[in-house]
């Protein structure tokens, strides 16, 4: 079974009756804000339930916005052509600041050079500000600068990326979706769950035409989605497709459980919380089952290690609220 899979394998139909099997969803990302208040102006508008954090702390702020320059530049020079990466990392902070500096990466074949080209501080009595500018050739360290200090002002008012993409991707989830590449935004969404897909396209097309970012090198986001025939073949491919996907949470949840358990955690919350996450996976299991028409029992034995594992959360969660109740 190929890893990737490949788009023409699916066969597009005109409704969403008897014969489909479900739908293909691919979503792209980049570089965003939105003010917080109209996002949850268009979540409410199109059904889409969401919370948006009213706050955000200065200094998260801050590094979100220094985290946003970055910039890859290819020049001619006299050495030949080369290639520069502009980016911000972390200096050492100093009490009640955090900064960071602007440097410029030359990509060589084996050793890459580094030149810093500013730094980059926020305070709180002063908010942002930039100095030890240093001049370079092919690369404006103020005009970077600038546009943290712009970006920054933004982040204060607005959800970026990292917040969106988590909203994406909680919503995705909550379809019983399976991850068809390992990397990129590429589901298999069940026909119970697919009539959903409309408010998710909407809120992508609704979060790209109010985008205050204005990096003119992003890519604009974009959803699609197309219909994937019920047959024996694409049955086939949906099922390897699930336990690729599936292995990797049980693979994730055993871990965390083991976590819990060996540390002794005395958090009755989060054992529990992951007891539910658990079930889920269970429930995904057979919801999967009947849309594929086949048990799947490839991973019968991977689940068993997971169900005992439930238990235990189950029984130590049970023995924490017990003592503290006594």
């Amino acid at each position: 079974m190929e890893n990737i899979m490949q788009m023409n394998s699916f066969i597009a139909v005109n409704d969403d009756g008897e014969g489909v099997l479900g739908k293909i969803l691919y979503y792209s990302l980049s570089s965003i804000l939105i003010n917080k208040e109209k996002l949850t102006q268009i979540c409410d508008e199109i059904g889409f339930n969401a919370n948006v954090a009213k706050r955000t702390a200065p200094a998260d702020a801050f590094r979100s916005a220094t985290g946003d320059i970055n910039e890859t530049k290819t020049v001619k020079t006299p050495y030949g052509t080369e290639i520069f990466k502009v980016y911000c990392r972390d200096n050492v902070t100093d009490k009640g600041a955090v900064s960071r500096e602007l440097v410029k990466e030359t990509l060589n074949a084996r050793t890459n050079d580094y030149k810093k080209l500013a730094n980059i501080t926020y305070t709180k009595d002063y908010g942002v500000s930039y100095d030890d500018l240093v001049y370079d050739e092919y690369v404006d360290a103020s005009q970077h600068c600038r546009e943290a200090v712009e970006l920054f002002e933004l982040y204060q008012d607005c959800v970026g990326r990292k917040q969106i993409e988590t909203l994406l991707k909680a919503f995705v989830d909550s379809l019983s979706a399976v991850k068809l590449l390992a990397h990129g935004h590429m589901y298999f969404i069940p026909r119970e769950h697919m009539h959903r897909l409309d408010i998710f396209e909407d809120l992508i097309a609704q979060l790209e035409a109010n985008n205050q970012h204005s990096n003119q090198r992003r890519m604009p986001m974009d959803s699609n989605s197309m219909y994937v025939v019920d047959d024996a073949k694409q049955r086939e491919k949906m099922a390897a497709a699930f336990y690729r996907s599936v292995r990797r949470d049980i693979a994730e949840y055993q871990e965390r459980a083991n976590y819990l358990i060996k540390s002794g955690s005395e958090s009755a919350a989060v054992m529990e919380r992951w007891v539910v996450k658990i079930e889920g996976l269970e429930q995904k299991k057979r919801e999967y089952e009947s849309v594929l028409k086949r048990e799947l029992n490839d991973i019968d034995d991977e689940f068993s290690t997971l169900g005992y594992l439930s238990q235990e959360l189950q029984i130590r969660a049970r023995g924490l609220r017990l003592k503290r109740a006594a």
